[in-house]
């Protein structure tokens, strides 16, 4: 819910484009929602029980995510302090289970338990710290503590890998992140038919964004799918990490189907909206699934070549396009063929190396 909120960031257009200060408050809202929600996931994947302080600890976050949820708004100033707030409560709440298994468990449990605990409460306490400054010197603290928060797990890499994640489950928890999130694709056209006639401009719009979520759930899930049966040993960085930019694309391309339906942006700032989302889409699974390709031996680094030459060949093409239904279109084609690509190539795995 929060992360469909955030969205909603870059849905408003004035005079055929998005505020700058939206553009750049997009990522900086949606970047502590999903480190604080890949936190938890995080501890229930390497530690999680079926316990009371669990579940307690479950509902004391989702009543700081609606916290957050509330005060999500390009006036981030004006709902800065309570935002900070349920992000902060969120952190050391994760803080205090990590704190309970650093004191009852011994050996490698206990190091890795007591690495991350203290990691995330210097990056909490940075965070929370932002209080004490004014104007937008406080922006810049909050900040400070998410970055420290984020790569000291990287910085722990070393210790980290001497008790990986359960990869399945990671993939698990993450795809059902991402069907929540293409679930908005399919809200922002089911709102253009309740609230407005539905025409043939308005209908083929539809089709063309039902067709977008469709590539996009069958390229993911088809390679999901074959990742989380794959059993990988590590900290599980390129799948977290990853879908950061995955979740991020998910979120413009909602905003683009809105404006493909209500044409409130301008065609060459829709074109660079359009291109950003397929463009932060393939990144993000090449970041999340080339790793475990390669390791395979079935594609090397040299295979990036086909999805690097997409992504310029889309920028082009969406850039030359001479109208917005033109651009929409071209989007949906780009993201089939990547999906049509993805399936070939799972098709064309030797049968030694198939699961």
């Amino acid at each position: 819910m929060a992360i469909s909120i955030a969205a909603h960031v870059l849905a408003e257009a004035h005079d055929g484009h998005i505020p700058t200060d939206a553009l750049l408050k997009f990522p900086l809202i949606f970047v502590p929602l999903w480190w604080a929600w890949t936190g938890f996931t995080l501890y229930v994947n390497r530690f999680g029980e079926d316990s009371p302080a669990q579940r307690i600890v479950y509902f004391i976050q989702m009543l700081f995510v609606i916290i957050m949820a509330a005060n999500i708004n390009v006036d981030f100033e004006a709902y800065y302090l309570f935002f900070m707030i349920g992000y902060v409560g969120i952190r050391l709440s994760t803080v205090y289970m990590y704190a309970r298994v650093w004191n009852r468990h011994r050996g490698l449990p206990r190091q890795v338990a007591s690495y991350l605990c203290l990691s995330f409460l210097i990056g909490s306490a940075i965070s929370f710290s932002s209080v004490l400054f004014p104007g937008v010197a406080k922006f810049y603290v909050l900040y400070l503590g998410i970055v420290v928060d984020i790569a000291l797990p990287l910085a722990g890499r070393r210790l980290l890998r001497r008790m990986p994640v359960h990869h399945h489950h990671l993939m698990e928890r993450y795809g059902l992140a991402t069907i929540i999130l293409l679930g908005e694709l399919i809200l922002v056209m089911v709102d253009t038919i309740r609230h407005h006639s539905l025409t043939l401009q308005s209908g083929w719009a539809v089709l063309i964004g039902f067709s977008i979520a469709v590539a996009i759930w069958w390229h993911y899930f088809e390679s999901s799918e074959r990742e989380a049966h794959e059993n990988r040993a590590g900290p599980g960085h390129p799948v977290i990490y990853g879908h950061l930019f995955t979740f991020l694309s998910l979120g413009i391309v909602s905003n683009v189907i809105r404006y493909a339906l209500n044409h409130e942006l301008a065609l060459r700032s829709f074109a660079w909206l359009a291109w950003s989302g397929f463009a932060l889409y393939v990144l993000s699974t090449v970041l999340i699934f080339r790793p475990y390709a390669a390791s395979k031996g079935l594609l090397s680094w040299a295979g990036l070549g086909y999805p690097l030459t997409l992504l310029v060949l889309c920028g082009i093409v969406l850039l030359l396009l001479p109208s917005l239904t033109a651009v929409y279109a071209a989007l949906a084609v780009f993201f089939l063929v990547y999906a049509l690509i993805a399936v070939r190539q799972a098709k064309m795995k030797p049968a030694s190396l198939s699961r």
